[in-house]
């Protein structure tokens, strides 16, 4: 019989990847949703399941019994301010069906492997480069969600002997991606010929870690695989990339000339080092941030 997997948060950028992924390597997979109308993948098992509800979630895993669960969903809203009620609504709701979830892997099963995807957030209080062992600093709402729902997990492992893992996930974009994300606004911006926006990007400067969506869902599903058990793993690029090399890029295709000044300000954000996940799973990254950019371009027809 197929191993079978649980991914919930299945029809967000990785979850979508995952699922694909899954289905050519032979699994079983049920995706946990929340919404009435999507495309769906054929041979996936959608239930619609609300995971605040404790009850439906523990009949769920009762019932589907599954080989590993891993944990995608969750909402985030980082453009609200971190003190709106609204966030802090957020917060709570992430937090409970993170812990609605691995409760019901102890009442159930714990043989099962449990991923919860962490993010880049959990460091957002420090510069350069960080590890697995590097100290986690919440500096809004979501990032201390990742924080205290990872805490809570490993306090469960520890106590239960369970297979779970963090796997703090930096920078990742794909043809999939929410259109609120970068890349998929700056497709949008020159799509659109939209040049006081581009502008506005590239003269903020931005440089950070960031990958294609199919290495980090590659890593995921190597995890899933390994005999491994790391409270932590971190999947990135391990690389200080520039967007405004997106832009660039963009702008030749597009056959507009650069006459933008050379920006001053240059805005760095973290770099994950990515040599546990590298050494330990034989990990390797295929693609690159500049490939899912071409991709997303492609999808947009310009």
């Amino acid at each position: 019989m197929k191993k079978r997997i649980i991914i919930t948060g299945g029809l967000g950028q990785d979850g979508i990847i995952l699922n694909k992924l899954l289905l050519r390597k032979q699994f079983t997979v049920y995706s946990f949703i929340n919404k009435k109308k999507f495309k769906k993948i054929p041979k996936i098992k959608y239930i619609d399941i609300n995971l605040l509800d404790s009850q439906k979630v523990n009949e769920s895993i009762k019932y589907i019994k599954p080989y590993a669960i891993i944990h995608l969903a969750a909402k985030n809203n980082s453009n609200i301010k971190t003190k709106t009620m609204k966030h802090k609504i957020f917060y709570k709701r992430n937090f409970l069906m993170t812990t609605n979830l691995i409760d019901s892997v102890v009442k159930n099963n714990k043989k099962i492997k449990f991923i919860f995807a962490g993010s880049s957030q959990m460091f957002m209080k420090q510069t350069g480069v960080v590890n697995e062992n590097s100290r986690l600093t919440p500096s809004c709402y979501y990032s201390k969600y990742k924080i205290d729902a990872h805490n809570y997990i490993i306090k469960k492992k520890n106590k239960f002997d369970l297979y779970a893992t963090t796997a703090i996930l930096f920078n990742h974009d794909s043809r999939y991606r929410n259109p609120k994300f970068l890349f998929s606004r700056l497709a949008n911006y020159f799509n659109h010929k939209k040049l006081t926006l581009i502008k506005k990007v590239y003269n903020n400067n931005i440089f950070g870690d960031f990958s294609h969506a199919e290495d980090i869902c590659n890593g995921i599903f190597l995890l899933l695989s390994s005999k491994i058990n790391p409270d932590k793993i971190i999947f990135s690029s391990n690389v200080l990339f520039s967007i405004n090399k997106l832009i660039e890029y963009g702008l030749i295709k597009s056959k507009i000339k650069n006459r933008f000044p050379t920006p001053q300000k240059k805005m760095i954000k973290l770099i994950g080092n990515n040599n546990y996940a590298i050494k330990s799973l034989n990990w390797n990254l295929k693609k690159n941030s500049l490939i899912a950019f071409k991709e997303i371009i492609k999808d947009n027809n310009w």
